[in-house]
């Protein structure tokens, strides 16, 4: 019964494909299509089986008692862990039990947390950002999809799109900044990398956007903490990010452990159900994070896990991730405490998306692409290519960088200076033994001139710092109160500044830190992120001036703790002449976009195309960015606006575009924006986006700190 079903559906979606002119309605078919069979299966499923569709289970490996449960159709999907993770023999055994040994045969999908990489990991997430580069962050995670699709991953936990602007807050190094705009970006330049333009074809895997929503939020910058956000920060802060995933095809969302002004994100219907799945049109299904559906009983909102359960449920999650309080829903649906509606939803949407994926049709994964799925040179050089391209360079004191075209010895020390554990929190099957050191990727790419050396001695001429916090220090439930560096690291730098060397020092760190006591100890600086499996290469590549530093900060340095938050695009208050500290500015240490080259780029010549426009307008912004200095180099050219009086209180800049260039010694190139009055919109009252009247200021900017100003209007 089943392979003939899975025959017929396999000619009559060939037969659609054929028949249709465009890629939109082919998708439209194919959907259609999708739910006429999910439909078909539901009528088949009996009420036990459709409430084990939303259980994600989490097991060290297949006992007898998770055999019995997939048999009795229980499981709809299983976490594989970094630590316990199964082959691709395992992940097929118990795949066949549910194809096989099951009344519908329906499969079980695995997810596991790909975040910045599955074998070959790349630069960390925040770090990815800095980048500015979607085509970049688009081929890392189609690059991790297609080694996690190998070892037998249907989904990966990524990309997290929380906007987040607290550097206490460990999480902070998953995130793409704290711009709403660039996170939107990045948000669908991951989902295409994981998801491709079909996700069933083979190396793509499920994108699972999270966390919804407002996570970044947390309190004090303490994980899991709850939130207190307004509805105009919600809408115009943190969902857009999810927005623009969605709008790419994202086919999976995780739900957030923080409270929400009150009603936990794991029981908030405000924002599942009516915000996401219906105001978005989010058509795939919504998994809890771990253990996040329990754990409404200590938020204080349920008192046992079957109010849990009927809470989540009821809000729009549709399966439950690693605890088992779905379990009571059978019995709560036959003690009509809970329509049957509801879980046929909740089910609908989670065979869709296993349909989309072709589990159905191909369940199984090959044993013959495993190897295929290790690091390359291919891969490899891509890694080096984003690691270089996303670290930024903060401070270049009389030009001491690059070091080349002269005989020296170096001298590279420090913590980080031999660290093969610079992958950051997330690792998933990265190797530290696969991972380039700095101290071995500066020796091993030094010209013959060049000494390297691992301590400071009477022959040294330059020394390199390699400092920064490690991966136990951020990621998931590692907050900070102290964001200076860790392990009296600062006095090293003092210490070997009485040595009377010049010092370079490279960071190695997974959030902003306050870097003041390092800047006075060094001539240069260089934020260098966990890089990933390709660190020391391409820190030697800028280095040694192979490349050209192009990074720029995506979140704001702060001068200390007390600063924060500290972000870019905050709103004026009524005396922003005054809105300093006693004993500080409000100015963070490095602005919003920040980052030095090795070349000098002068800005000239704005030119705003018109001073007046109607609401159905555009204009073009431009000017002259000169590259005149001898080296070649990339900037990335910022475009900012702010709306001088509006209706509601507006930011006093707002990112709306950025351009990424590479120039030539001495070349000129005009660099173009254009800006429709669309891009301009402010939500209403009730959140509808409108165009207003009123004067505008722009900038075309290095960073958010600085750039050419000019102005223009939209008419009444």
């Amino acid at each position: 019964m089943n392979n003939l079903k899975i025959i017929f559906f396999s000619i009559t979606l060939t037969f659609l494909l054929a028949c249709n002119t465009t890629p939109e309605s082919n998708e439209i078919k194919v959907d259609e299509l999708i739910m006429s069979k999910v439909d078909s299966l539901l009528k088949l499923m009996s009420l036990e089986e459709k409430v084990g569709q939303l259980s994600q289970r989490f097991s060290a490996g297949l006992d007898n008692k998770l055999s019995d449960d997939i048999k009795n159709g229980q499981v709809g999907s299983l976490l594989n862990g970094r630590k316990n993770f199964y082959t691709v023999k395992e992940r097929n055994k118990i795949q066949k039990i549910a194809i096989e040994e099951t009344r519908l045969g329906i499969p079980i999908i695995f997810g596991h947390d790909v975040i910045h990489g599955f074998r070959t990991i790349f630069p960390i997430s925040l770090a990815q950002s800095c980048t500015w580069s979607p085509k970049l962050i688009e081929r890392a995670n189609s690059v991790a999809a297609s080694e996690a699709a190998a070892n037998g991953v249907d989904w990966a936990f990524a990309p997290m799109v929380d906007v987040s602007r607290d550097p206490r807050w460990g999480r902070i190094a998953e995130s793409y900044g704290e711009d709403t705009y660039l996170n939107a970006i990045f948000s669908k330049a991951a989902v295409n990398g994981f998801q491709g333009k079909d996700v069933s074809s083979e190396g793509k895997v499920i994108a699972c956007l999270k966390h919804f929503v407002g996570y970044g939020a947390a309190t004090g910058g303490r994980d899991y903490q709850y939130t207190e956000i307004s509805d105009r920060t919600m809408h115009e802060v943190y969902l857009p990010s999810f927005e623009a995933g969605v709008n790419a095809g994202a086919l999976t969302v995780m739900s957030a452990f923080n409270d929400i002004n009150g009603v936990p994100a794991t029981a908030n219907k405000k924002y599942i159900r009516k915000t996401l799945k219906e105001k978005m049109n989010f058509n795939g299904f919504v998994v809890s994070d771990w253990d996040a559906v329990e754990e409404l009983i200590k938020h204080g909102i349920a008192s046992d896990k079957r109010e849990a359960a009927l809470l989540a449920i009821n809000a729009g999650v549709d399966m439950e991730m690693k605890t088992l309080t779905y379990q009571k829903l059978t019995e709560e649906v036959k003690a009509n405490n809970l329509s049957e509606n509801i879980i046929d939803e909740a089910v609908g949407r989670i065979l869709f998306v296993k349909y989309k994926k072709g589990l159905f049709k191909n369940p199984y994964t090959s044993l013959t692409n495993v190897d295929k799925a290790n690091p390359t040179l291919e891969k490899r050089k891509l890694a080096r290519q984003i690691a270089s391209e996303s670290m930024v360079l903060l401070k270049n004191k009389e030009n001491i960088l690059p070091l080349k075209n002269k005989k020296i010895n170096i001298a590279v020390v420090g913590l980080f200076a031999n660290e093969t554990n610079v992958m950051g929190w997330w690792q998933s099957l990265g190797k530290n033994e696969e991972v380039v050191t700095p101290y071995s990727g500066l020796k091993n790419n030094a010209d013959s001139n060049i000494t390297i050396t691992k301590e400071v001695n009477s022959k040294t001429d330059v020394i390199i710092a390699c400092v920064g916090e490690s991966s136990t220090l951020f990621g998931e439930n590692h907050s900070r109160t102290n964001i200076k560096l860790p392990n009296n690291q600062e006095a090293f730098l003092n210490k070997l500044k009485k040595k009377g060397k010049p010092i370079i020092t490279v960071v190695f760190n997974g959030r902003p830190l306050d870097l003041t006591g390092v800047l006075e100890s060094s001539e240069a600086v260089l934020i260098g992120w966990h890089p990933g499996i390709e660190t020391g290469n391409a820190l030697a590549d800028l280095i040694y001036g192979k490349s050209n530093p192009s990074g720029k900060l995506t979140t704001s340095f702060p001068k200390s703790v007390g600063q924060i938050p500290v972000y870019y695009n905050q709103r004026n208050s009524g005396r922003p002449h005054q809105s300093n500290y006693r004993d500080e500015t409000s100015k963070p240490l490095f602005p919003f976009g920040f980052g030095l080259s090795y070349s000098n780029f002068e800005y000239d010549n704005l030119i705003v195309s018109k001073e007046k426009l109607n609401r159905k307008d555009s204009l073009v912004i431009s000017a002259q960015i000169t590259n005149n200095s001898n080296v070649q180099g990339t900037e990335i050219v910022q475009l900012y606006v702010q709306d001088i009086v509006g209706s509601t209180t507006r930011p006093v800049k707002e990112l709306k575009g950025f351009r990424k260039i590479t120039l030539a010694p001495n070349e000129s190139k005009v660099v173009n924006f254009t800006l429709k009055t669309n891009d301009l919109t402010v939500l209403n009252d009730n959140f509808i986006p409108i165009i207003e009247p009123g004067k505008f200021n722009v900038w075309i900017s290095t960073n958010s700190d600085k750039g050419l100003k000019g102005s223009f209007e939209i008419e009444k």
